[in-house]
This record gives C-alpha cells, structure tokens and sequence, in this order.
C-alpha cells in the first residue's frame, strides 16, 4: 500500500474549528461542511446504492452461527493469530498481518482462488488505512470482513455515505477532551 503524507498542521486546523452539534466547520467566511457530494467527487465511492451495515451485536447471531475463524479460513484461508489482534476477545486486527500474510507478492500465474484473497486481503488494508481509519491508525476491525465475501455485492454497497459517517464520529472524537489522535479518512478532510 502507499502511505499518504498528509498536511497535519492543516487537519488540527481544521478540528479545531469542528462543531460536533452541528458536524459543520465554523471559519470566519461562514459554517462548511463535508457532503456526500464531496465524497462521491474526491474519493470515486457511491453514494446512493445498497447500505452499508454490520454486526455490531452479536456475531454469531448475525452471521447465521459463523464465526470469525469461519469467515477467515474460508476467505483468506487462514485465520489470525493472538499476537496478530489487539486482544484475545477483540477482532481488531493488525493492518501489517493482512499485508505480510494475505498480500504478498501476488504471482502471476495466481489462481483464482488466490486472486479473490488476495483482493480481500488488500481491500481490508484499503479500509482500515484509508477509508474507515481508527485512531491508532494500524489496525483494522474484522467487522467489515463480511462485507467482502461477495465482492460483486461489496462493490455495489454504498461506501461513500458510510466513509462520511465514519469520518463525522471520527471528528467529533477527536474534539472531545483528552483526545489525541485523528481517525476517518483524513485525505477527504484535506482534499
């Protein structure tokens, strides 16, 4: 993947002036805000297709007795471990497993199969350095995993309304005091 330099001095800038009750930026010519437009135009993502959602429940449940094991073996054909998440009980994994495990060098005689991990593994990266970005900016919650097993489906899903949503919790975060770290995808706030 290629890593992004960003203008942080122009980001802070730019929080500083976030308004959480109103998702606007305050500036001295008037109140702007970030819009689907905005997203749809800078980053190329749709904006008004099929929703993007998720398990934020009960995993089992919501994926018909799955578990994340099952998903990763069947998809990627291997599973991450311990030393590769943030804990034992949390499925946030690190963004450098998927590049050093799931996205080597990608042969060119690849079957298909391989391909398609391949292709998982790096939309994932794409995901959580880029588009859906936490604050520790390395590690990528398997939440979104799901969303890849069908990658016809996944690129008719509508990810430019949920990187803007992302990115309104990720700024209204970052003003809250004590707050140290920016996440959401800070080349749309900067484009």
């Amino acid at each position: 993947m290629v890593e992004f330099e960003h203008d942080w001095p122009l980001a802070l800038a730019l929080l500083e002036r976030w308004r959480p009750e109103s998702h606007t930026f305050h500036l001295a010519c008037g109140e702007m805000t970030i819009t689907l437009q905005d997203v749809e135009y800078q980053l190329g993502l749709m904006i008004d297709s099929d929703h993007v959602s998720g398990c934020m429940g009960s995993w089992k449940q919501h994926h018909q007795g799955r578990t994340i094991e099952d998903f990763c073996q069947q998809l990627l054909d291997v599973v991450p471990g311990l030393e590769d998440r943030q804990s034992q009980t949390k499925w946030i994994v690190k963004l450098t497993w998927f590049l050093n495990t799931v996205c080597g060098e990608l042969e060119q005689d690849a079957t298909k199969v391989h391909f398609l991990r391949y292709t998982r593994g790096y939309i994932m990266q794409l995901i959580g350095a880029i588009l859906f970005r936490d604050a520790s900016d390395s590690r990528v919650h398997i939440r979104w995993f799901p969303l890849l097993e069908d990658l016809d489906a996944c690129g008719r899903l509508s990810w430019g309304s949920a990187v803007l949503a992302w990115m309104y919790c990720q700024m209204c975060r970052a003003t809250e005091h004590g707050a140290r770290n920016l996440g959401g995808c800070v080349s749309l706030l900067l484009s």
